[in-house]
């Protein structure tokens, strides 16, 4: 009898405890926050500028095709060098050799292409380099590309940007509800994004003018993120 007794008052110790826990919980206030995204994009010169050169030759064999495209391409190679670009920043992009037929299927000679990437770093000889190439021979098979070669510091002062429009935000949100701002409770960065320049150019010109006009512009380098604040 006394052991069915214990029991009793050891449940209905339970019991009361977990109600007490249920009020004390339903009866604690929803924490506060307020919750913001913003962006924010910084323009800045470009300091690389990349191109693709690509040289064509025909032959009558595949060896004649592609002996006469070398021997134009180290010309080609020579002539951007000597407009200041490193070996480091001449990539090979394709290499190939292709048979030439007529309407009939039959073989009528060959035709070998090799193209070059090219980065240029002071970007304000661009125009005179795409002249100097394509002069020797080659064709611009794309570019330029104008970007910055590291954009660290300018994504750096675009996510801070993004962070005190972020506060600012907040900070309105807050006043206009009547509630006082707190700290940051969590930040979420968005992703970088850094918008390059293209430019456009006519192989006509080129040949013609003393130096192509080309105009670098600016990149634009984008930050964005997210931020929950307390609030009371």
């Amino acid at each position: 009898m006394m052991k069915r007794s214990a029991f009793a008052l050891a449940v209905i110790t339970l019991l009361v405890l977990g109600l007490a826990t249920a009020c004390s919980s339903n009866s604690r206030p929803a924490r506060k926050t307020i919750t913001v995204s913003a962006s924010a994009t910084i323009k800045a010169k470009p300091n690389l500028a990349n191109f693709s050169f690509g040289m064509t030759s025909n032959g009558a064999s595949a060896s004649a095709a592609q002996s006469a495209n070398s021997h134009a391409m180290r010309r080609v190679i020579a002539v951007i060098k000597k407009e200041g670009v490193a070996s480091r920043d001449i990539q090979t992009q394709q290499v190939s050799v292709n048979s030439i037929t007529d309407s009939n299927g039959n073989t009528t000679g060959y035709s070998a292409s090799n193209s070059v990437s090219v980065d240029l770093h002071y970007v304000l000889k661009a125009g005179a380099l795409i002249t100097r190439v394509t002069a020797a021979g080659a064709n611009l098979e794309s570019g330029p590309t104008f970007s910055q070669e590291n954009t660290d510091l300018t994504y750096e002062k675009a996510l801070n940007k993004a962070l005190d429009k972020a506060h600012a935000n907040a900070a309105s949100m807050a006043a206009h509800v009547g509630l006082s701002l707190g700290k940051p409770a969590t930040i979420k960065e968005g992703a970088q994004n850094v918008v390059p320049i293209y430019a456009s150019f006519d192989t006509a010109t080129a040949l013609k003018d003393i130096s192509v006009p080309v105009q670098r512009g600016r990149v634009q380098v984008s930050a964005s993120v997210t931020v929950v604040y307390s609030a009371s």
